[in-house]
């Protein structure tokens, strides 16, 4: 049995589970050269609030730099997008095979065949929580929702997550008309924006404390979902 539960790292939240070094969810299965990096098939993209939060620091400004210098890195007006892992000779392999039949309830099955830029295997994320985005750090798979002893307080675990990510957006559209008053943008002047970046004060965000929400997890490796 492990727990979800909320920590805040850099007024930047995130939602913890300790079950997820055991992960057998179906989204953790990863079928590429990457193991063990459950969930983590995601291509991040780094909003206005996200660079913000690293410009800040020394710290944060070497994750920046690292992002910046990894090959499948596009730097678009207002965000940074990152391309990661991806197989796609395998991809197509299983595809002509028939290999995926066991996932056929999934929609994208190129999710197996990726893998984040940033994750280790069997370590997890190498970005500190502060700095990644409203995606990495609140998601929860369905098999740990169904798997959660007290619906009623996962229920408040999703609406806050909506709640806060409805303000990340609103603070993104507030950044990017700052630099559009300035005629910036990560584009055409990238280190004016940063300039720009550094100066805002940071908003913070009163992120609501959550009771933790116990998951039933057997000892096996396997959901147990109750009688």
């Amino acid at each position: 049995m492990g727990k979800i539960f909320v920590e805040i790292d850099g007024n930047n939240p995130r939602y913890v589970c300790t079950d997820c070094a055991n992960c057998t969810s179906t989204f953790g299965t990863s079928l590429c050269s990457v193991k063990d990096r459950g969930c983590c098939f995601y291509f991040p993209e780094f909003s206005l609030l996200d660079i913000q939060r690293m410009v800040k620091t020394l710290e944060g400004l070497i994750v920046l730099d690292t992002i910046l210098k990894h090959p499948g890195t596009v730097v678009q007006p207002y965000s940074i997008q990152t391309k990661g892992f991806f197989d796609k000779s395998l991809y197509d392999d299983y595809l002509k095979k028939g290999k995926l039949q066991d996932f056929k309830d999934i929609r994208d099955l190129t999710i197996f065949f990726r893998a984040c830029p940033f994750v280790k295997s069997g370590h997890g994320c190498t970005i500190p929580p502060r700095y990644r985005n409203v995606i990495c750090n609140t998601f929860i798979c369905e098999e740990l929702l169904s798997a959660s002893d007290n619906l009623e307080t996962i229920k408040l675990y999703m609406e806050e997550r909506s709640r806060y990510a409805r303000w990340v957006e609103w603070e993104n559209a507030a950044l990017k008309h700052i630099l559009m008053e300035n005629n910036v943008n990560l584009v055409s002047y990238f280190n004016a924006s940063v300039r720009i970046l550094q100066e805002i004060p940071l908003s913070e965000y009163q992120f609501p404390e959550l009771d933790p929400v116990m998951t039933m997890y057997d000892d096996d490796g396997s959901w147990s979902r109750g009688a």
